[in-house]
């Protein structure tokens, strides 16, 4: 079987006031024909379809014409699952009707995890959801973080998983390889939960022959070929103009395994130039662009002079200020991320009303975050 994983279109998303449905609709227009070109059996969203959980007309239009297009035009099946930018219910409204279209959408997580049969191969489609919300759901109080929530999804499907078949799972969230920097983010994710409570580890998913994986912008391996992240399929912030967005072309079945990666190329591309202001009003560009100056003074009204040779113009900053920022600020960073935000605010607490938290003080404050997280826009 041939599959194409995708994931974070993030379609509607804004940056830096900029609407990047124009860039969406062109690239994801491509993706259809590139699935038609290459022959492609199945397509796997997985997860972050728009990027506000209310998204405008215009991007839920573009939702339906990419999908109509995707099977009625290319004829395969659609799997798709909500991330945490997603409405789980909204996306999931109607999803019984669209089955019957070849459109399986999966918004909201379910005791028994959903199993898509598709010509012999096993799709577990599981959407995002918060560790308290799984909590509840399956009536287990041993969850207390998204590992615990993982680990027991994942013991429920297997107990009905046929080992001598093709599964793979579909998922949204932070996996990592045993550390934090073994998997590489984006100023653009927001985060799943507190503290380093969102994180998963990737030997959860060994019994699975691929798992397709959301939420992380870079297209990225975890550990094996066989667990990837396939990246958003356009930049969506500074962090990561570095980033080469790709597509995953799968061809699988229970004795073989190959995949490659499939170059997205936007109409505008996303970039940080660096020189003085002098040297950059000498060139322009149509690609979204982030300045450096290297100037030692300041130069007045020097992003609307810009604007007028690079129209798509995102942000501007001086170099001697941004390093004397990062300096200044480096210490107190580091300290800062080797702690949770559940430690910090004790820290803050304990300042103020000079009694540290207690323990349902604590669970009360992470349950809190964890709805805010859930119902952020």
């Amino acid at each position: 079987m041939r599959i194409l994983h995708t994931a974070d279109w993030h379609i509607g998303k804004i940056v830096n006031e900029f609407s990047m449905l124009e860039d969406q609709e062109a690239v994801l227009h491509a993706l259809v024909d590139k699935v038609k070109e290459l022959d492609v059996d199945v397509l796997i969203m997985a997860g972050d379809l728009y990027d506000r959980s209310i998204p405008p007309k215009e991007a839920v239009t573009l939702a339906n014409d990419i999908f109509n297009r995707l099977i009625r035009e290319a004829g395969i099946p659609v799997l798709a699952i909500a991330g945490n930018h997603d409405s789980n219910e909204r996306l999931e409204y109607g999803a019984e009707l669209l089955a019957g279209s070849q459109l399986y959408i999966e918004g909201t997580v379910k005791k028994d995890v959903r199993k898509v049969s598709i010509d012999g191969v096993n799709f577990y489609l599981l959407p995002f959801a918060d560790h308290v919300t799984i909590r509840q759901l399956l009536e287990d109080d041993e969850i207390k973080d998204l590992q615990d929530a993982t680990r027991a999804q994942i013991e429920s499907i297997k107990a009905a998983m046929n080992p001598d078949e093709v599964n793979i799972l579909i998922a949204h969230g932070y996996i990592i390889n045993g550390a934090k920097d073994s998997v590489e983010a984006s100023d653009s994710e927001r985060p799943l939960s507190i503290g380093t409570a969102e994180y998963v580890d990737v030997n959860l998913f060994d019994d699975f022959d691929y798992v397709a994986l959301g939420h992380l912008h870079k297209a990225q391996k975890v550990k094996t070929d066989r667990v990837r992240y396939s990246g958003s399929p356009l930049k969506y912030s500074k962090s990561e103009v570095r980033h080469k967005k790709q597509h995953v072309l799968l061809d699988i079945n229970k004795d073989d395994f190959n995949f490659e990666m499939i170059k997205v190329e936007p109409e505008r591309d996303m970039k940080v130039l660096k020189g003085t202001f002098d040297e950059l009003m000498q060139d322009g560009s149509d690609d979204y662009i982030f300045f450096e100056l290297e100037d030692k003074n300041y130069v007045m009204d020097a992003m609307n002079q810009l604007r007028r040779r690079y129209p798509y113009a995102m942000g501007l900053e001086y170099t001697a200020q941004k390093e004397r920022r990062e300096s200044s600020q480096m210490t107190k960073q580091e300290a800062v991320e080797k702690r949770s935000l559940l430690d910090l605010f004790d820290d803050f607490y304990s300042k103020y009303k000079r009694n540290p938290l207690d323990d349902n003080q604590k669970e009360a404050i992470h349950e809190t975050w964890e709805q805010a997280l859930k119902g952020e826009e």
